[in-house]
């Protein structure tokens, strides 16, 4: 049975860039305290009515975290909200955002980061953030009722809590209930039955996975190799409304004198697209990559990493090999889970093209990305076929098989694997950007 949306006056409106005036006016005071296309609702908390600001405002609450390893039974205890129903932080709980966001089964998210006093933000223009122990990191998804008028109500699911112990980053997941009246922790994880309508007008059913503590480590890591996935310069380098208007995140963290160093300006300054935006189509293309699949599909020790096929931003660069995002190249470890299909990206092709087979997708063997998602993003196929469809050069005869269902290593590079050069030298990925 799908869960009823309760009528609620804080349901936020689908746009993330809508600025939380009420919200941001409190925050603002403090001095030291972390689309309306479909597939984007991960929105900014939206106007909230006066007296909600009021009750932030009287309820003063300070964070109290729980003893490390002992996570308390109700999100409550934390004291990260003055009120956590309305997703009103407490003093010193600052909300964010980021470019390029994980897609969850268009759920939207709301974020927030706490930073102990007088504990720094290891800065750093490139990598990630290095965050003091005793940083939590905040992250609650719900489904509006219907993604046309948020005042229909919302459905809030879960609430997780990435908290930097000193033995490393601690997951912590809290269910919502059907009454929506407390989250509970929830170690085991659940799949919530789920309606809403999507902005098109379709009713949609969803069982929303709420993820168990070891499917969190899955992506975050083991306890001790544990760390954040967004939390660096390119992805919250973007504006905010904290009340006074529009206001660059990093420049806002700076103010609050959270990092350990002074970041570069704006200008000089690394950072993701929208992918559903405006920007140019590679550029978006990137930033969908970084944001969605570049955790596990990046060089080094990363759960992808053996497969050659990088989707982190580095290894998407213009001057870097078009076979590091798939050109024209035979899977190395797909698992069987090709589709049928010879090459990641066949330049002009789409349909031939085992990146589109695999995130269109819904079979778990063959889904892409293959945690947290039940829903085909629509919005990321589209963008990747028109990609795909914009690429000049066509690729060579695949590589012959070694031996039954399995392709010969493309792991040594673009050599092997990029098949014989376009009719356009210079085209490819540089004719995308």
């Amino acid at each position: 049975m799908a869960f009823q949306f309760p009528s609620m006056a804080s349901a936020f409106a689908a746009e993330r860039r809508v600025g939380a005036a009420a919200l941001g006016a409190l925050l603002s005071t403090f001095a030291c305290s972390t689309d309306t296309h479909v597939g984007r609702a991960d929105a900014s908390a939206g106007p909230r009515e006066s007296a909600d600001a009021a009750d932030a405002a009287d309820g003063g609450s300070v964070v109290t975290p729980a003893p490390e390893g002992e996570p308390y039974a109700h999100l409550d205890d934390w004291h990260l909200f003055t009120n956590a129903v309305k997703q009103l932080p407490s003093q010193d709980v600052i909300p964010y955002d980021v470019n390029s966001p994980l897609f969850a089964d268009y759920a939207s998210k709301r974020r927030f980061i706490y930073v102990p006093s007088g504990s720094k933000i290891g800065y750093s223009p490139t990598e990630k953030w290095r965050f003091p122990v005793g940083t939590i990191l905040v992250k609650t998804f719900s489904y509006l009722a219907d993604a046309r008028d948020p005042s229909k109500g919302e459905r809030l699911l879960e609430t997780r809590l990435l908290v930097h112990e000193s033995g490393g980053w601690a997951p912590h997941t809290y269910e919502w209930n059907a009454e929506q009246t407390q989250a509970t922790l929830n170690a085991a994880g659940d799949v919530v039955d789920v309606e809403f309508v999507d902005a098109s007008g379709k009713t949609v059913s969803n069982g929303f996975t709420i993820p168990s503590a070891s499917d969190c480590r899955t992506c975050h890591g083991k306890l001790g190799d544990t760390d954040t996935l967004g939390g660096r310069t390119r992805q919250l380098d973007l504006d905010h409304d904290y009340g006074g208007g529009p206001e660059n995140q990093i420049d806002h963290l700076t103010k609050l004198g959270l990092f350990d160093s002074v970041p570069e300006p704006y200008s000089a300054r690394e950072h993701l697209v929208d992918p559903f935006g405006t920007a140019p189509l590679f550029d978006r293309v990137r930033s969908y990559f970084d944001g969605n699949c570049a955790e596990c599909h990046e060089p080094g020790d990363s759960l992808g990493s053996l497969s050659g096929f990088w989707l982190d931003y580095a290894s998407t660069a213009p001057d870097q090999p078009r076979a590091n995002w798939g050109f024209c190249k035979q899977p190395a470890s797909a698992g069987g889970a090709t589709c049928g299909k010879q090459f990641d990206v066949v330049p002009g092709e789409p349909d031939d093209s085992i990146i589109i087979c695999r995130v269109s997708s819904q079979i778990g063997k063959v889904k892409m990305p293959p945690l947290g998602r039940n829903l085909v993003h629509t919005e990321a196929v589209d963008l990747l076929t028109q990609w795909i469809t914009g690429i000049d050069g066509q690729c060579g005869a695949p590589a012959p098989v070694r031996d039954a269902g399995k392709p010969a290593s493309d792991a040594g590079g673009p050599a092997s694997d990029a098949g014989p050069a376009p009719a356009h030298a210079d085209s490819g990925a540089a004719r995308d950007l």
